[in-house]
């Protein structure tokens, strides 16, 4: 766990993503690092799938593979249900976000490229 001046918040990598705090989490925030991470990663497909209505509109067709690639380390911010890819390599501009309703990534609103 560290700051991040960059980012003004704690962060936590564990297996390619990183997890986000406004204040530091509490001593048992491993084990919820470690279901959001699980969960994340098996319901991917899906978020993908969730997303690529907007991606298609605003950078043509890609495969699920082709965007996995292209989204980068997602931010997962669980203060506020958010995920967020700040290293999208579709353009330079655009930050692309979305929150999830609930720890298991099932429930998925309001994806947005902002840039």
């Amino acid at each position: 766990m560290k700051y991040s001046e960059d980012m003004e918040q704690f962060v936590f990598e564990y297996h390619g993503l990183v997890f986000a705090w406004d204040e530091e989490p509490e001593d048992g925030y491993l084990g919820q690092v470690k279901l959001l991470s699980e969960n994340y990663n098996s319901h991917l497909d899906s978020i993908i799938q969730f997303m690529l209505p907007s991606i298609t509109e605003i950078f043509g067709k890609f495969s699920v593979n082709e965007i996995k690639k292209k989204l980068g380390r997602p931010v997962i911010c669980y203060d506020n249900g958010q995920v967020t890819y700040l290293e999208q390599s579709f353009d330079e501009m655009h930050i692309f976000t979305f929150e999830f309703l609930d720890d298991s990534f099932s429930e998925l609103q309001y994806f947005s490229m902002d840039g």
